[in-house]
């Protein structure tokens, strides 16, 4: 997950400079400018030596800096960001990619729908009930702004990572899966003996969990797991709880080491030392402090959790030292490094919204005119002189999932455990009635390790969690089954196939191993 291309520091000053002429204003008018706008507070200042300060290595832009240039040019924040080398969307790639102690919301947000992106050349898009590759439908590579392959880049789902202290769905979902919440119904229907079977999102004054409920008297519920001794829950709605709706979908790492945990002091709620959410007037330094503390991070474990942003990023400013983090909660004040903030956020899985509004300042004011590709991106580039169309593809996957979750684009390499992920590891599924597997029941999407293709069972797991494989046989046709090699016969489990026979296949002569599968993208009952 790199972010943008750095680019020289003579080159920044040159664009600098570019973008100022094109408005009419020269650096003085600018400093000028931003005394005049801002005069009650320094740190939206742009000094008369702005450029001696670029052309230092260790010098980047304050948030209240890009702030001002956005306000006094007029073209939009976050294509300043883009300019220096930032990104928001970069936090919820870490919000995705690592565990949970305790399940929490992303960030679902698409900060900057023009960001560039790698894109392919497609064929015509006729999803079926056919296991298909999608280099099927996807080849070669090219660069294109997010916003021009679809029409919609934000969200109307809220997302959760499922937590390993929480996990009372287990094993509908695992710790470390991502679910989709579906809140258009309201609480009464999902409550209905006929929705007995939903997994429902439950917020209550600790946090978000997921799991299934039993309606009691009086407007209790009482939310118990099925397969983790966890103590049973009793919560009134509206006062003690609230339902934010059902799990509709689950993007499942099955290759995460995450299990289940079951802590003593979960087995009264009140134990667990979490204040109540605070008013949206409350102090940054307090919202850092309870999001720390719902995280279940020391100042250590966050502190550290910052320096692996710093070595992905290759940026060290990443890095926030634990008394840092400390003096953070102690005062109210944003870091000066827009690193920071993006830290804050990846770490405590925050959204970037929150943490700068608490500070007084409203990224949205700032929202005005995008600017032009030739300055944005890195390296520079002239628009392409024909109009994008939308990604036929892509409109159709919209078209059958309602929404695509593009907040999770960057998030993909690690949370697949897979460094260079290919349109050849991916699979559409379909939903098709030859996976009847009880987690490949609902299969959209699976997501296939190429390097592994040695079938091996899990002698330490269940049936239902061994591991999964995508074969291809002699005449073409594909299927995603558990299954063994041995002695060149690879015996297919006869859960994993409509037949319910168990089918011997010889290895290389009769079917193929594509790969293990890794990730399933699948839909939960509806």
């Amino acid at each position: 997950m790199p972010s943008s291309s750095r680019r020289k520091q003579y080159e920044l000053i040159d664009i600098t400079r570019s973008i100022l002429a094109a408005r009419g204003l020269s650096l003085a008018e600018l400093s000028r400018q931003s005394r005049i706008r801002f005069p009650r507070s320094p740190l939206f200042r742009i000094p008369a030596n702005f450029y001696d300060a670029l052309r230092r290595a260790s010098f980047s832009p304050s948030l209240h800096q890009l702030y001002a240039l956005s306000a006094l040019t007029g073209y939009r924040f976050v294509d300043w960001m883009s300019v220096f080398g930032f990104s928001f969307d970069d936090a919820a790639a870490f919000q995705a990619s690592w565990p949970r102690y305790w399940t929490t919301e992303l960030d679902a947000r698409v900060y900057d729908p023009s960001a560039e992106v790698s894109w392919f050349e497609e064929t015509q898009t006729a999803l079926g009930e056919v296991l298909t590759p999608l280099s099927h439908w996807l080849s070669g590579k090219t660069i294109r702004p997010l916003e021009s392959l679809t029409r919609k880049t934000n969200t109307s789902f809220r997302y959760l990572k499922i937590g390993s202290r929480d996990a009372y769905a287990f094993p509908d979902l695992l710790p470390g899966s991502i679910a989709r919440i579906d809140s258009r119904l309201p609480s009464d229907q999902l409550l209905a003996p006929e929705n007995a079977n939903r997994i429902l999102a439950i917020e209550h004054d600790r946090g978000i969990l997921c799991g299934r409920l039993r309606p009691l008297r009086y407007g209790r519920v009482v939310l118990c797991s099925r397969q983790i001794p966890y103590a049973p829950i009793e919560l009134k709605l509206r006062t003690e709880a609230k339902i934010l709706g059902y799990v509709d979908m689950e993007i499942r790492a099955t290759e995460s080491r995450q299990t289940p945990e079951v802590q003593a002091s979960w087995r009264q709620l009140g134990r667990r030392p979490v204040p109540q959410a605070p008013e949206s007037s409350g102090r940054l330094g307090e919202l850092a402090r309870q999001a720390r503390i719902r995280s279940d991070l020391s100042f250590r474990e966050a502190s550290k959790r910052t320096a692996e942003i710093a070595r992905v990023l290759q940026n060290p400013n990443y890095f926030c030292a634990p008394g840092a983090l400390s003096d953070l909660e102690a005062r109210d004040l944003l870091p000066r490094h827009v690193h920071k903030l993006i830290s804050l956020s990846a770490v405590y899985c925050v959204s970037i919204t929150q943490l700068t509004e608490r500070a007084g300042l409203h990224l949205e004011d700032a929202r005005l005119e995008p600017l032009p590709p030739q300055w944005k991106y890195a390296p520079r580039r002239e628009p392409s002189p024909m109009p994008y169309r939308p990604s036929p593809f892509l409109n159709a996957i919209e078209h059958e999932l309602e929404e695509i979750p593009y907040f999770l684009r960057k998030a993909l390499p690690p949370f697949l455990a897979l460094p260079n992920v290919s349109v050849r590891d991916l699979f559409w599924a379909g939903a098709t009635a030859e996976l009847v597997h009880p987690y490949l029941k609902g299969a959209v999407f699976l997501a296939v390790n190429r390097k592994s293709k040695a079938p091996a069972p899990s002698l330490s797991s269940p049936v239902w969690a061994q591991p999964l494989y995508v074969l291809e046989l002699r005449d073409g046709k594909r299927l995603c089954a558990a299954c063994s090699l041995q002695e060149g016969t690879l015996l297919v489990r006869p859960c994993a196939t409509a037949s319910g026979d168990l089918l011997r296949l010889r290895h290389r002569a009769e079917a193929e191993v594509l790969g293990k599968v890794v990730a399933i993208v699948r839909r939960l009952q509806r």
